[in-house]
């Protein structure tokens, strides 16, 4: 039984969740036992030498209420450079695992620890993809705020490891590592979530060149408790992020056992 259903049956100690995800970060809520959740994120941006599409695809299984597994897949890229042809194809995928604790102290404040690891399985000769393999362990922490309509504020801290497994073209990029950070908060407002981040990521500590943050605005609708459907506009305020941003949001949510 989900949180919803508790909730309604009177069980006042139980808080619906407000939010399955956010745009361009990891939130702490797991999946419960036996629940499913898949989630698309198509997404366009620009930058000073091409144009981007992505389709990324992302589906959660809780193993235990605390406990869930995921699998993200690329989906299919697309690249339109300023001094080229056209590219597409399909991207690398994830998998992972991350673990929560929900209600710690007085019971606003939770903390949750993950993990993903990136295979490069989609092409490389064309430099649709790296060829990198990618280790990514996150932590995630976040305090709701019950008197302001349940909602959170959350910090999440990442490092990321890369090695080239992968044979690809002279003068593609080397494999550097980076670190990231997002901060965030959402505010419900009836069915509506306004939603805010910070996003970040560096690898100038590893002898890289990029320093990405976006200001990243959005907005989601909770259609139903297994429906969310959402979109935000991330803007670059660095010289080596995108110029802008488009990310879309389409979730659907469920038990396997609805016993």
């Amino acid at each position: 039984m989900n949180v919803y259903a508790e909730a309604e049956e009177g069980n006042s100690g139980i808080v619906p969740q407000p939010i399955q995800e956010m745009f361009q970060s990891n939130l702490v809520y797991p999946q419960e036992e036996d629940e499913i959740q898949f989630t698309l994120f198509p997404s366009f941006r620009k930058n000073d030498s091409s144009k981007n599409v992505r389709t990324l695809f992302e589906v959660e299984y809780g193993i235990t209420d605390a406990f869930q597994i995921i699998f993200e897949w690329d989906g299919l890229l697309y690249k339109n450079p300023n001094n080229g042809p056209s590219i597409s194809g399909p991207g690398n995928i994830e998998v992972g695992a991350q673990y929560s604790w929900m209600g710690l102290g007085d019971g606003n404040t939770h903390f949750s620890f993950g993990n993903l690891i990136e295979l490069p399985v989609g092409p490389v000769d064309d430099g649709l993809t790296e060829g990198f393999l990618e280790v990514n362990p996150f932590i995630v922490l976040a305090r709701d705020f019950p008197e302001s309509n349940q909602s959170q504020i959350f910090v999440e801290l990442g490092f990321n490891w890369a090695e080239k497994i992968r044979t690809v073209p002279s003068g593609s990029d080397p494999a550097l590592n980076s670190i990231s950070w997002n901060v965030g908060a959402f505010y419900p407002i009836g069915s509506w979530r306004a939603t805010l981040e910070l996003n970040g990521s560096n690898n100038e500590w590893d002898g890289g060149n990029t320093n990405e943050i976006f200001v990243t605005p959005g907005i989601i609708n909770k259609l139903s408790r297994e429906w969310e459907i959402g979109i935000a506009a991330p803007i670059g305020t660095t010289s080596t992020t995108d110029d802008y941003r488009v990310v879309g949001y389409l979730m659907w949510e469920f038990e396997l056992d609805d016993d």
